[in-house]
């Protein structure tokens, strides 16, 4: 077991004590981990996020969609400091356990815009869990393993609540091991009723960090975001460091080398940010899952 960091002079650090958070993650396969951005840096991600949007092409859509802001370890200090935290990244360690980890896409910065034409709408599928658990590149036959080979940590630079879409989930749906069933993709998601009956919001606060389980059934749900303004995170998908990456990194770390952001960063910031978005996979141990290389058709909504 790694040894669990105590609190550091001048860094935000979460309420609890961390193994309560790793408790709830190994109980329910889920957690929020609060604590870990403080207003100021969530006020300055805004701002340079902001900036980004101006600067893509095309335009993203107003209303109605969730779109990426790529490359943000390279534009903002305050995003490689944040998914670098030493409490979320304790708590990702023990969980995986695994001392070796990475990120397999580089961090995305993930805009919800607000909801307009879907206000009231009930859109068809979205269900799914999270990588390396994708059916077009994990053994159907190895869903049963015991070892767990992947964990969603997704940062909240804005809070996460009912009514800027949060995003649904089924608790411990993750104890299922298997892929959602064709039915929870099937005529549109209306909580409290079956097959969604058990469908619940992923809700927190902003600094804070929802961690789970890869596994768990999950959808982004534009249509619930009445709150009339985005809704922003910072999605990292979380893997021992044998996994393969989910995309292609090389094009985030040579936007990263040529910020010099690293010479802003502290030392172990820096070296985090090496082994997590940057590092080569490592040979996978005996008996491992063969994960396949994923195939994208077409452009991905989410750049990362």
């Amino acid at each position: 077991m790694m040894e669990c960091p105590s609190p550091i002079d001048g860094m935000v650090w979460p309420a609890r004590p961390l193994d309560d958070y790793l408790g709830e993650l190994r109980t329910h396969g889920y957690t929020v981990v609060d604590g870990l951005i403080d207003e100021a840096a969530l006020e300055r991600i805004k701002t340079v996020t902001v900036q980004q949007i101006g600067q893509l092409e095309p335009a993203p859509p107003a209303f109605d969609d969730r779109f990426g802001v790529p490359h943000g370890i390279a534009w903002s200090q305050d995003v490689c400091n944040a998914v670098t935290h030493p409490a979320a990244l304790w708590v990702l360690r023990a969980y995986l356990g695994a001392s070796n980890i990475r990120f397999c896409h580089q961090p995305a910065m993930t805009v919800l815009r607000p909801a307009k034409d879907l206000i009231g709408q009930f859109p068809e599928a979205g269900w799914h869990a999270d990588y390396p658990y994708h059916p077009d590149v994990y053994p159907d036959d190895r869903w049963q393993d015991d070892a767990v080979y992947g964990v969603q940590f997704n940062l909240c630079v804005d809070a996460f609540r009912p009514e800027n879409g949060a995003t649904q989930y089924v608790p411990d749906s993750h104890l299922r091991r298997r892929w959602p069933p064709r039915a929870f993709n099937e005529g549109g998601t209306r909580m409290g009723t079956a097959p969604h009956n058990k469908v619940m919001q992923m809700v927190a606060p902003a600094g804070s960090a929802l961690i789970y389980d890869s596994r768990t059934w999950h959808r982004a749900c534009p249509e619930l975001n009445v709150s009339g303004e985005d809704r922003l995170a910072i999605l990292n998908a979380v893997c021992p460091a044998w996994v393969r990456s989910m995309v292609d990194k090389q094009a985030g770390t040579e936007r990263y080398r040529a910020s010099n952001m690293a010479a802003q960063l502290d030392p172990q910031v820096r070296d985090e940010i090496e082994a997590l978005c940057h590092a080569d996979r490592i040979p996978p141990p005996a008996g491992a899952p063969v994960i396949l290389e994923k195939q994208f058709v077409g452009p991905r909504k989410i750049q990362i």
